[in-house]
């Protein structure tokens, strides 16, 4: 699997699946309070706390909006070195997006599931292996 139209569209399945929960919170109530309010104790009640959770939540939307149509832009790329270059670049943007989320387990603090976070970080990998390895 060097091919990096084939990491690249694996990557682009993963994000989807990543960034669909943030859509999907700005529509139904009841998901946000499960897999936010639930997770924070008196966040409920506090209407501060649920509005900047909203911006928080509407700015990761579009940053991860962003990621997809990238990796979707990159899916076209016909040159091998300009597809090693996005495929390093896209790493880095994957990278910083999961890295947080293995921070906080380590340290003990709010994370998402394990296998969700082992789900982000395959991307990061295949797009680092086609950084060195990747194949047209």
């Amino acid at each position: 699997m060097k091919k990096l139209k084939t990491l690249f569209t694996v990557t682009l399945v993963i994000d989807i699946l990543a960034v669909a929960p943030l859509f999907l919170m700005m529509f139904i109530p009841s998901m946000k309070e499960e897999m936010v309010y639930s997770q924070f104790p008196g966040m409920m009640e506090n209407e501060l706390a649920k509005e900047i959770s909203d911006i928080f939540h509407f700015v990761f939307m579009f940053i991860g909006s962003t990621m997809v149509i990238a990796v979707a832009a990159s899916i076209r790329i016909s040159v091998l070195e300009a597809a090693k270059t996005a495929a390093m670049l896209l790493s880095i943007i994957h990278l910083g997006w999961v890295l947080p989320d293995w921070i906080n387990l380590t340290m003990g603090g709010a994370h998402p599931p394990v296998p969700i976070m082992l789900l982000s970080t395959v991307p990061v990998i295949a797009l680092a292996y086609g950084w060195k390895k990747g194949e047209m």
